[in-house]
């Protein structure tokens, strides 16, 4: 197949061969519709209903690609997994957003996700599917011990990597302060805390900070955090898995900031 780029050069790609493949419907149709991430290569199954063909298909032409329709087996030998839905694409490197534009797009009441040592990608990818879920306007990570934008993180957030502003910094403690010289709470999440984060007031500018899904946030970060909040618990369980807290905590800032909208529409005042 001969493959059409709109002026693209050699790319590189997102890993190695076996792992610059993304599959599944979603994944692959999110990343053809933002036109964020360069698809280098889209396969589609031959299996696939005339009306899917035509759709992925005609994406594909506005992204520049002419997509090869394949048996399944044919997926299966490129990405070694049978659960490709009848979509498979080969990624250029994730293209992470830069501090000053997310920061200047956001506005201010903007409400962002730091994650301090995510490591594991199902976690990372559920977060960012909420963090987009929920309105959130960007996504904060480290340059190490975290793990990065992978074809995993990319399945794992149906596609959401292409939807919420990805921003990698070489240190989070250095990215608190600028936040916070910029009037963004920092609200820590916790199950250590003594305050439940329904009692934190979400509404203004505000970054929720998630940790290492076994040791939490370092000290020194979550030291430059102005609250530190948990999650009301009524189990013997000791704590959430980290992408279920995160997904709390961003339905959370939905929330209130929903409720707040709905009660100056009503002439209420402010909740």
């Amino acid at each position: 197949m001969e493959r059409h780029r709109r002026g693209k050069g050699k790319q590189a790609l997102l890993g190695n061969h076996q792992k610059c493949w993304v599959w599944g419907r979603n994944a692959v149709l999110e990343c053809l519709a933002a036109g964020r991430w360069s698809v280098l290569d889209l396969h589609l199954s031959s299996a696939l209903p005339p009306a899917a063909l035509e759709s992925a298909t005609a994406l594909a032409r506005q992204a520049g690609l002419v997509a090869r329709v394949e048996p399944p087996e044919e997926l299966v030998r490129h990405c070694h997994s049978a659960e490709h839905q009848g979509y498979l694409a080969r990624m250029a490197e994730y293209p992470y957003a830069t501090e000053a534009v997310v920061l200047r797009e956001a506005g201010p009441a903007a409400a962002f996700a730091i994650l301090a040592g995510v490591q594991d990608p199902f976690n990372f990818g559920a977060m960012v599917r909420s963090a987009e879920v929920f309105g959130l306007n960007g996504v904060f990570i480290g340059e190490h011990g975290q793990v990065g934008v992978t074809s995993m993180v990319a399945r794992s957030s149906a596609g959401a990597v292409n939807r919420v502003p990805i921003v990698r910094v070489p240190v989070l403690e250095e990215l608190a302060a600028r936040l916070a010289k910029q009037g963004v709470r920092l609200v820590a999440a916790s199950e250590k805390a003594d305050d439940p984060l329904t009692a934190c007031d979400f509404r203004g500018p505000v970054a929720v900070v998630i940790g290492n899904e076994g040791v939490g946030i370092r000290p020194a970060l979550l030291a430059a955090c102005h609250a530190t909040v948990t999650i009301p618990q009524s189990g013997r369980i000791g704590s959430l898995n980290a992408a279920v807290a995160a997904s709390i905590f961003f339905y959370e800032i939905c929330r209130q900031r929903c409720a707040s909208d709905l009660s100056l529409d009503s002439g209420a005042g402010r909740v």
